[in-house]
């Protein structure tokens, strides 16, 4: 009598290698663990951030002056939680032999990476819209970006040396101090890494001591660092989900100061259970709650740059 033969599913389990490949993607955030962000308490729907103005002095000119009354601007910043979900359902029959090292791990990779990409787009939509604001007893004020002190500048010729300058300038001008806006984060996309790299300024060894052209990749300009996303060119979208926000023809490139950004974010559930609706199937599930808000325009700026 010859050997009995495994069945293909047998074979399956007794062969099995875990070797997915995992196409490409952004997998960590790379907004939500820079100096950019503050957290805020990560329990509760609804979230406050309490600021206070400045106050000016008045002069006077005369001997035993009145007393020169003011008063100072108190208010509240706040945020409501979204909620992210997706629910991955696998079928014990037919799509164990795919996952049969761990029927989970992958698949939760994969949420899990979405996760990461979900902070980021949160943070930068954040940057560039409207905050909730308004004195602590009083319903609050949707106030947009260009009123919150927020600037925008536009490259849409391509960047150059001078939008950078114009950076410092604004920061400046806006009574930012050099200690605070130093190590602020540029968000780009290849396009704009592409005019970067074609900069004098940014590339020459006479005015720099880095050698980005080495690396092909702009990660310094002076106090400022960048990040980059993926982005569309030649007009169109053509990145599913892009993370900079894009139009027609233009995108939305944001410029973060530290602790320009706070956030509040808990992961609901990760679970793995029975489907309550379907025979002998997995429902593998990821709930996640995030907002973010701005803690000051004057600290965020915007550039326009072209598709």
């Amino acid at each position: 009598m010859g050997m009995i033969s495994p069945s293909l599913d047998q074979g399956a389990l007794q062969s099995f290698k875990d070797s997915f490949y995992h196409m490409a993607q952004q997998t960590q955030s790379l907004v939500g663990s820079s100096s950019a962000v503050t957290f805020l308490p990560s329990k509760g729907k609804t979230q406050n951030l309490a600021r206070i103005g400045k106050v000016e002095l008045t002069e006077v000119s005369t001997r035993n002056p009145n007393k020169q009354y003011g008063d100072y601007n108190l208010d509240n910043r706040q945020l409501t939680k979204r909620r992210f979900t997706k629910t991955i359902q696998i079928d014990k029959l037919y799509d164990i032999n795919e996952l049969i090292a761990d029927p989970t791990s992958d698949i939760l990779t994969q949420l899990l990476s979405a996760k990461e990409r979900v902070i980021d787009k949160v943070l930068l939509q954040s940057a560039s819209g409207a905050v909730l604001t308004g004195a602590p007893d009083s319903a609050p004020t949707s106030t947009s970006a260009s009123d919150d002190g927020v600037i925008t500048i536009t490259a849409t010729g391509g960047v150059d040396y001078d939008d950078i300058t114009d950076i410092t300038q604004n920061y400046i001008n806006n009574e930012i101090k050099m200690e605070e806006f130093r190590g602020s984060l540029i968000c780009l996309t290849g396009k704009e890494n592409s005019d970067l790299m074609s900069i004098t300024q940014f590339i020459n060894n006479d005015y720099i001591t880095a050698k980005p052209v080495d690396e092909s990749v702009m990660t310094k300009m002076g106090v400022y660092k960048t990040v980059f996303f993926a982005g569309s060119v030649s007009g169109g979208i053509t990145v599913t989900n892009p993370i900079l926000a894009e139009g027609v023809s233009t995108r939305t490139c944001v410029v973060l100061a530290p602790k320009s950004l706070a956030v509040s974010m808990e992961i609901g559930d990760v679970c793995v259970e029975k489907s309550n609706n379907k025979v002998n199937s997995m429902d593998i599930t990821v709930d996640f709650w995030i907002n973010s808000m701005r803690t000051q325009g004057e600290l965020v700026q915007l550039l326009t740059t072209t598709i």
